[in-house]
């Protein structure tokens, strides 16, 4: 038996066909390429052109912001000179107050004056025309009590006058002592128990008048009913005087 051969069957080759493939790479590469080039060159564009829209959109509001605060220092510049001449103004009313207070101070100090001159005249004439009362006799007016916010305090006022027709003044030493109850018990005060500065007397030294007033401190628990008041000239042709009053508090 004779042996089949086994033939391979030919492969049939173009002449020049894998040339023409790496040919054709090498041609599509650089065309590729420019497409990959031009696309990474749109994208950064357009991003760039983003990043450029978005930063003018924040110089733009960052301008007006600086408008609007140019704006608003003006303004306030403008508040600030008009608060200026406001405090000018006020200072020179406030000076114009002033000085009308103190003219007004000096008219009352003048009218004060002449009041005080009026009274010495009055008290002078009505002791020339006095027929009822001693020429050498002295008188208490205007007698007032008066509360203050402390406890147990008084403010006393009275005026001393003396009516008669010569210019002869007046010394000696005045008493004041207030009557009342403490413990249902009838107690009288000096004046050196009602008095911080513990003075048994007031000196009296006078032509024609002399107010008198003080603040008076009554102890805890102590009624008063009465006030005296005692004065003791240090002539002896000089008559003394004493009066009692009501202790009545006015406000």
């Amino acid at each position: 038996m004779v042996p089949i051969r086994k033939i391979n069957r030919p492969t049939i080759v173009q002449p020049g066909s894998r040339w023409q493939g790496w040919s054709l790479g090498f041609l599509l590469f650089p065309v590729i390429a420019m497409i990959i080039a031009w696309y990474a060159y749109e994208y950064g564009r357009t991003g760039l052109l983003f990043h450029s829209m978005t930063a003018d959109s924040t110089v733009s509001r960052l301008e007006q912001q600086v408008v609007a605060f140019q704006w608003q220092v003006k303004n306030l510049e403008l508040e600030r000179i008009k608060l200026r001449e406001e405090i000018a103004v006020l200072e020179r009313a406030s000076q114009i107050d002033r000085e009308a207070a103190r003219a007004v101070s000096e008219q009352m100090k003048l009218a004060q004056d002449e009041r005080l001159t009026m009274e010495e005249e009055l008290v002078f004439l009505r002791g020339i025309i006095s027929n009822k009362v001693d020429k050498k006799s002295l008188r208490i007016r205007d007698f007032s009590l008066r509360p203050l916010e402390a406890q147990n305090v008084f403010k006393y006022a009275f005026t001393v006058s003396q009516i008669f027709n010569s210019k002869e003044g007046v010394k000696g030493e005045l008493f004041i002592t207030v009557s009342g109850k403490q413990k249902d018990k009838e107690v009288s005060l000096k004046l050196d128990v009602l008095m911080e500065e513990k003075s048994k007397s007031l000196k009296v030294n006078f032509k024609h008048f002399q107010k008198f007033e003080g603040l008076l401190q009554l102890p805890e628990g102590f009624v008063a009913s009465n006030i005296i008041i005692d004065i003791k000239p240090s002539k002896k042709k000089m008559l003394s005087l004493k009066e009692t009053f009501k202790w009545s508090v006015g406000v």
